[in-house]
């Protein structure tokens, strides 16, 4: 990777770190000053308004960053072709703020003050300009505002919600500080774009087709990444399986957003290679490494994540076992997910392939709507959790069939992946048993397993990781 690429991936890296830290303080926080059901119940709403902006933003997010990546090159289209989706856009969440509106008068009985709050998500869905930033490739912008707002809706919340009664406040927080971070990147448009007068019509005819293009497979991949918890609070109507499940998902997304952050850093360079220089032999490359970067992170990841569940929950959420168990089911879609970012993401969405896509994920969406519907019912959270497995494992198939072209070499690397992240789980596993659960135990487990996975690669000489140490010791 060049150095831009790897200082985008850094900031994008140093987000997602704040965004792993909030959870890590805020649930247990949430969780014992408003209780897992009062907590389901904001988790459910704040669901099913994410349906709404689904509908309102279509596919704009991934079709605006690769619009935007192929044309900043050239300051005028740059700027009409800004005015014109973020018109399109605020015109379809206008709709959906509408929509979601009847919704809540027609079928919400209880809590509508929840829901009416939600509708300040709504507003900053539609201010949400991150995939002009990230076309541009300036994520340095991107991640402060949110790792800002991140830390200033921390203090707020721990400030101001104590009881279950202050629900309406956690949930008013929540929403406000992201429609404050989306209004604050309109002040950063000035460096690259200059105002543009457009046409309504002709935003919607250019754009209309490629959004909604996008949108089949963001819908089709929302149905197992937003219908499980919309299923679980239908079929076992209990919102506290909602709020485990939501934050045992939220501890396996955690570890997700270091390999999907590559994810959307590369997103806008193969786009822009691909369309303004016909780099094929590049777009190989750059997929060959970020593959390799992929496995080498999920795979350690996934086992050390289903080898520490046991000593990490008893003392971080005594109140809620269960959701170690629902961590070990589910942590499958760390490894899944990340082949899925690379395959559809960096290449088949990069490249124009979106039919490929499309067809991956909406036999995903169907794969998990009728394992949900088999195994929620029986397991609750846990089926909840296996469908979305069954799910991810179903699209990486799909997709590993659409990017043959690519002729992947799975080199010994990936097997010296799999074995040393199996001694070192094995390892870190052993340790939890003779050791007591606490905060001191994990992180000397987190250290020790690393130490053991980066030691293992090294002696065996694999590749990427000699080249990554050769650069930090050249340092």
């Amino acid at each position: 990777m060049d150095r831009r690429l790897l200082t985008n991936y850094f900031y994008n890296i140093l987000f997602q770190v704040v965004k792993i830290a909030t959870p890590v303080i805020i649930v247990p926080y949430t969780m014992s000053h408003l209780g897992a059901t009062t907590l389901g119940i904001s988790d459910f709403a704040g669901n099913i308004v994410t349906w709404f902006i689904l509908f309102g933003t279509l596919g704009a997010n991934i079709y605006g960053n690769r619009e935007i990546a192929k044309v900043r090159d050239d300051k005028k289209k740059l700027s009409q072709t800004f005015f014109e989706i973020w018109a399109m856009l605020s015109i379809n969440m206008l709709i959906a703020c509408l929509f979601y509106f009847l919704y809540i008068i027609l079928t919400v009985k209880e809590n509508a003050f929840v829901y009416y709050l939600y509708l300040f998500t709504i507003l900053a869905s539609a201010l949400n300009i991150t995939w002009f930033f990230y076309g541009v490739e300036d994520f340095r912008s991107v991640s402060i505002r949110n790792i800002l707002v991140k830390i200033a809706g921390v203090i707020l919340i721990v400030l101001v919600v104590k009881t279950p009664d202050d629900l309406w406040k956690f949930v008013l927080i929540n929403s406000l500080s992201e429609v404050i971070g989306q209004g604050i990147m309109f002040m950063r448009m000035g460096r690259y774009i200059s105002f543009e007068k457009i046409s309504i019509r002709a935003a919607y005819r250019h754009h209309l087709k490629g959004t909604v293009a996008l949108f089949i497979p963001t819908i089709a991949s929302s149905v197992y990444t937003m219908l499980d918890q919309t299923m679980l609070g239908y079929l076992t109507d209990d919102t506290a399986y909602v709020a485990t499940y939501k934050a045992a998902v939220g501890f396996i997304n955690m570890f997700l957003y270091f390999i999907t952050a590559i994810g959307s850093v590369m997103l806008p360079r193969i786009t822009n290679v691909y369309y303004n220089h016909g780099g094929n032999e590049e777009i190989k490359g750059y997929i060959s490494v970020t593959i390799k970067i992929a496995v080498g992170l999920a795979l350690p990841m996934m086992l050390g994540m289903d080898a520490i569940a046991s000593s990490f929950i008893p003392w971080y959420l005594p109140s809620q076992p269960e959701i170690a168990t629902i961590i070990r089911f589910a942590s499958p879609i760390i490894l899944f997910t990340s082949l899925t970012n690379v395959f559809g993401t960096q290449y088949l969405v990069a490249t124009g392939k979106t039919s490929k896509y499309t067809h991956s994920v909406v036999t995903g969406a169907i794969v998990n709507f009728i394992a949900n519907s088999i195994l929620i019912p029986h397991y609750q959270a846990i089926g909840a959790a296996l469908g979305s497995v069954i799910a991810e494992f179903s699209v990486v198939l799909v997709q590993l069939h659409y990017t043959k072209d690519l002729q992947m070499k799975f080199d010994r690397s990936y097997r010296l992946y799999l074995v040393s992240a199996i001694i070192m789980a094995v390892v870190v596993y052993v340790m939890g048993i003779y050791m007591s659960a606490s905060f001191t135990t994990n992180v000397i487990q987190v250290l020790v397993g690393v130490f053991i996975y980066v030691m293992i690669l090294a002696i065996m000489k694999e590749e990427l990781v000699i080249k990554t140490l050769k650069k930090v010791l050249r340092r």
